[in-house]
């Protein structure tokens, strides 16, 4: 099955640092998406949308955790206001993702919520990647490497 790679959650690609471990995050999420738009199989697409939510709510809980306190402790008022957009995105995501889970997978409902998840997650993503990582990349150079490896023992932590 195509999918089968995508719904893992491990990697067998050691990132090179805390921000390809977030971008490769992105990459995978954003790869959800589009196989769960490729598909018209109830049961293919709602193994993604799971997988897809455990992907997000891992991700957020990582940036959440270490990523986002470590580059606020190292950058200036602007660096913190990227920080506190980024928390407000994730507060919508989640409130997206419990909406969801209390929906019929397949249903009108359903559809028209995934797709505003859809659009928030990658207006994140973009956010992020345009913005955060270019400023975070200089402001934590040192401590990038010790940051991929605290994300990643949390993911294996929540993962167990």
């Amino acid at each position: 099955m195509q999918h089968d790679n995508l719904l893992q959650h491990e990697s067998l690609i050691q990132p090179a640092d805390a921000i390809e471990m977030l971008k490769a995050d992105h990459r995978r999420v954003h790869k959800l998406f589009q196989s769960y738009e490729a598909t018209n199989e109830p049961a293919m697409q709602h193994q993604i949308a799971m997988a897809l939510f455990v992907a997000l709510e891992l991700h957020m809980h990582v940036e959440e955790t270490v990523f986002y306190p470590a580059f606020a402790e190292a950058t200036t008022r602007a660096g913190h206001a990227l920080v506190d957009t980024s928390l407000e995105d994730h507060e919508q995501i989640e409130v997206c993702l419990e909406e969801l889970q209390g929906l019929e997978a397949g249903s009108e409902v359903f559809e028209a919520t995934f797709r505003t998840l859809r659009l928030m997650v990658e207006q994140h993503i973009q956010h992020e990647e345009r913005q955060m990582f270019p400023q975070a990349a200089v402001a934590l150079a040192a401590q990038l490497e010790d940051l991929r490896d605290e994300m990643q023992d949390l993911k294996d932590l929540l993962l167990g």
